[in-house]
């Protein structure tokens, strides 16, 4: 049995974990005592913001989920699992995650890998969405683009 899935549920799902991705980003830009590494993940912190506002704007315009077979909402979370791993999530807004990352210097690594699990999960977004919001999520698609290049580029200024 094919499983369709509700726009709704998919654009919740994206406005939470722009909001998990803001609080590491946030939570970095706390704790680092590098002035440029502040500087970049209170830039990208400001972008979630942005990010978890357009959602919201797409969620509330979608229609109202229907109720769904405990068998499709088994299959949707398997699926969702898959498309993105939530391990990466499981302590991401925790201090002593954030603290560990920055001391193994894979702050930046773990911000690239959250950027393409949004770009992945964007994209899988994009076949349930009228025109105008898919244009939304297309720019949205771009932005994270643009952050992981940034990350990436701090990345090579650290290591040289």
């Amino acid at each position: 049995m094919a499983v369709i899935f509700s726009a709704r549920e998919i654009a919740a799902a994206a406005v939470e974990k722009e909001k998990m991705r803001r609080a590491f980003y946030q939570s970095v830009a706390d704790l680092t005592p590098d002035e440029k590494l502040k500087a970049l993940f209170t830039f990208l912190k400001s972008e979630e913001d942005n990010h978890v506002h357009e959602f919201e704007q797409i969620r509330d315009h979608l229609p109202e989920d229907k109720e769904h077979p405990e068998e499709y909402v088994d299959e949707m979370e398997a699926y969702m699992d898959s498309v993105i791993d939530d391990r990466l999530y499981a302590d991401i807004d925790s201090e002593a995650f954030v603290r560990k990352a920055l001391g193994e210097g894979n702050a930046l690594d773990l911000a690239i890998g959250f950027e393409k699990d949004a770009i992945l999960y964007f994209r899988e977004f994009l076949p349930f969405l009228n025109d105008s919001d898919r244009k939304i999520v297309e720019k949205l698609i771009e932005e994270e683009k643009g952050h992981i290049r940034k990350l990436a580029e701090m990345k090579k200024q650290m290591a040289g």
